[in-house]
């Protein structure tokens, strides 16, 4: 049998692209949102950078460069939110005054939640309330009252973390490379901006949580609707042993830590008036400060 060679010639063309065609098509972009013109002007310097880039040597680039981009926006976003929280200072001292809420036995009242129109329901039960408390943290003895700092500040980097430059072997080396690597730095900077947006976002719901809920319980306290704590007192004239003494020493300790009373016949009037709103104060608004720098 004689073959021509143009016979021969498309058959070993159909037998590459059958090997070599799910190779290229691979590392190819999706055409699915591509025009005909689009598909037709296609070249290197057309598709994006991680299609030059084989998949594998494009992981050893994100691994590298995400983490740096992050950490480097949680680092710059937490600086300038740090720095507009501290330009409200003074605000936010008036608003959160926990000094005035601590005990005469020095103790952080209990933070308590309310829950309006409350709904519990099973398969064959179900309960509502017009109001629901719970308390969420105990009292407990402080030596120092806390601020609006100790909690706006937990979580943001006050020192930007230091970050080892990647081996050599790691950075890019051709010009895909280095583009892909700067879209994944810019990506994880982008990320790191957006956790720091997020932590200051969940320190502020705290926040509000905690001053409102031991506001909630002076009040309940007033209408008897809650008892207060416990204390034993200890003193002594001196403890300790032959390698230290304690002068004066007195010891406090919480026997009981107070809880709800179940009597409504035990509760007081209140004596604000019925339409009065709970004293809680101005809501802080929770958005993280804008990107503006004004306080």
């Amino acid at each position: 049998m004689k073959f021509e060679p143009a016979t021969i010639l498309l058959a070993c063309a159909a037998a590459w692209a059958t090997v070599a065609c799910p190779l290229a098509l691979a590392d190819a972009t999706d055409t699915s949102d591509m025009s005909v013109n689009d598909i037709a002007n296609l070249s290197v310097d057309t598709v994006p950078a991680a299609a030059a880039i084989t998949p594998i040597r494009a992981n050893e680039l994100q691994e590298a460069a995400l983490p740096l981009g992050s950490h480097k926006g949680l680092a710059d976003r937490s600086a300038k939110l740090l720095a507009e929280l501290e330009a409200r200072g003074t605000r936010l001292d008036t608003m959160y005054r926990f000094g005035a809420l601590v005990t005469r036995n020095g103790m952080l009242p209990p933070v308590i939640t309310e829950a309006r129109d409350a709904v519990e329901a099973t398969s064959d039960q179900i309960r509502t309330a017009d109001s629901m408390y719970r308390i969420v943290v105990p009292s407990r003895f402080i030596t120092v009252a806390p601020s609006w700092r100790d909690y706006l500040f937990v979580g943001l980097r006050i020192k930007a973390q230091t970050d080892q430059v990647p081996f050599s072997a790691v950075l890019p080396k051709t010009a895909a490379e280095r583009e892909y690597w700067k879209e994944q730095v810019m990506l994880g900077y982008a990320q790191g901006e957006a956790l720091a947006d997020q932590i200051l976002q969940t320190n502020f719901n705290r926040l509000n949580r905690d001053y409102t809920g031991m506001l909630r319980y002076s009040e309940l306290l007033n209408k008897g609707m809650v008892s207060e704590p416990s204390i034993a007192v200890a003193p002594q004239v001196v403890s300790g042993d032959r390698s230290h003494i304690n002068v004066g020493d007195t010891l406090y300790r919480v026997t009981d830590h107070g809880g709800f009373v179940t009597d409504p016949n035990r509760w007081q009037a209140s004596v604000a008036p019925a339409d009065a709103s709970p004293s809680t104060p101005p809501a802080l608004q929770p958005q993280p400060p804008s990107q503006g720098g004004s306080p």
